[in-house]
């Protein structure tokens, strides 16, 4: 889109929600292989190369199939994002185990990775469409969910790349690993002992404030969402 790294603003505008519903049950198999990376021949065989090596971690092969400029950003932004829901999963998990059933789903982030562009859970890929020969949209759905949502690919040297967008969004690594810490901690104290499970128990406030509290560093990393345009004569 030629602004950011298109998976940027969504979460951004969901990170201030928190405390959210669901918990995580992690990705869905997949398999990515050195074939894959041969895939760039077509728009739409590079994005569906490129969903595989997500759902597979595989992210060199994520890498070698983005625009090259922006590739490395975006490889470590996915691997801190994967760091995060881990830890949020494993916090979910020890919840549920030892603090009660009901409350994973008040404590789960997993909506802050809903909202990645073709890297989202369960993307369905629809179909492409090649303007003047060096530019590609591929259209998909995220979840069966219409409308469609499109993302845009860049022939380069003879070979076509993922294009995430400008890649101004330096802090996105730093700011999901923090989050992810801030996880793992409210996990270790409840493990320890430090935060009592029947206190939790008693009171699920408190559960949701600890994550609120250690997630807060984190999410002061986040960029600011964009200013909303000004509507004509303001």
């Amino acid at each position: 889109m030629g602004q950011t790294m298109r998976f940027r603003l969504p979460l951004v505008a969901t990170a201030a929600l928190l405390v959210l519903s669901a918990c995580s049950r992690g990705k869905s198999p997949g398999q990515s292989s050195a074939s894959a990376a041969q895939s760039s021949h077509s728009p739409l065989a590079t994005i569906k190369a490129l969903i595989a090596a997500r759902e597979a971690g595989d992210y060199k092969l994520i890498e070698s199939l983005t625009r090259p400029d922006a590739a490395h950003l975006l490889a470590e932004t996915l691997m801190a994002v994967d760091e995060f829901l881990e830890a949020n999963a494993r916090l979910c998990a020890t919840v549920h185990d030892n603090v009660g059933p009901g409350l994973p789903r008040t404590i789960d982030q997993s909506q802050l990775a809903a909202s990645l562009d073709i890297f989202s859970p369960y993307v369905e890929v629809l179909d492409e469409e090649v303007v003047e020969g060096t530019s590609a949209t591929v259209s998909f759905i995220v979840d069966h969910r219409l409308p469609a949502k499109h993302t845009k690919l860049r022939k380069i040297d003879g070979r076509w790349y993922y294009d995430p967008g400008s890649v101004d969004a330096t802090n996105l690594p730093a700011a999901f690993r923090r989050m992810a810490r801030g996880l793992r901690q409210v996990r270790e104290e409840i493990e320890s002992g430090r935060l009592s499970p029947k206190a939790l128990r008693d009171n699920p406030e408190r559960l949701m404030n600890e994550v609120r509290v250690r997630l807060m560093p984190g999410v002061k990393l986040l960029p600011p969402p964009p200013a909303k345009p000004k509507p004509d004569g303001g």
